[in-house]
C-alpha cells in the first residue's frame, strides 16, 4: 500500500491547508489527511479520508464528528447513470465515533510516511481542543 506523503500547502489570507495524500493509481486518491490551521499555525480542523472506510473530521474545540462511510456496491446501483458511476458519501451513513476510531483514522495514520507526525496527530485528536502551534515548515513535497 502506498504511504501518505506531504503533497502541498495551500494558503489564503485567513488559513493554511496542509495536504498529505496517497494514490491508488495516478489521479485517484486512496487516502488523505488534510489539516487546516490559522495563519499562526494553530489547528482548526483535521480531515481524514480513506477510500476503503470513509471519512471523519476533527474540529478544534469540538473533537471528532461528521463520520461518513462510502456507499456500497448495492447502494451505488441507483437508477441514474451518474450515480451508478460515481459513489458518494452517505449523509446518514452508519459510521459513528467507534467506527472512525477503529477503521478510518487507523487506516490513514498507520499509512502516514512520517510516523512521528502520525503520533502527534493521534495525540491531537485524543482531545477536543488543541492549543499548541504546529511547525508545518518542516514538510516538503515528495519528488
Amino acid at each position: 500500500m502506498p504511504e501518505l506523503h506531504f503533497n502541498k500547502t495551500v494558503e489564503n489570507e485567513h488559513e493554511k491547508k496542509i495536504i498529505f495524500v496517497s494514490y491508488l493509481r495516478e489521479g485517484f486518491v486512496e487516502r488523505s489527511l488534510v489539516l487546516y490551521s490559522d495563519k499562526k499555525n494553530k489547528l482548526k480542523t483535521i480531515y481524514f479520508s480513506s477510500y476503503e472506510f470513509g471519512s471523519v473530521e476533527w474540529i478544534n474545540g469540538t473533537g471528532l464528528q461528521e463520520y461518513r462511510v462510502w456507499e456500497d456496491d448495492e447502494q451505488a446501483e441507483a437508477s441514474t447513470y451518474l450515480t451508478r458511476r460515481y459513489t458518494a458519501r452517505l449523509a446518514d451513513g452508519m459510521a459513528d465515533e467507534q467506527y472512525a476510531q477503529e477503521s478510518i483514522i487507523p487506516d490513514v495514520l498507520e499509512n502516514l510516511a512520517d510516523k512521528d507526525f502520525s503520533q502527534l496527530i493521534r495525540r491531537v485528536i485524543s482531545r477536543k481542543r488543541y492549543r499548541k502551534k504546529i511547525d508545518f515548515s518542516v514538510f516538503t513535497p515528495q519528488e
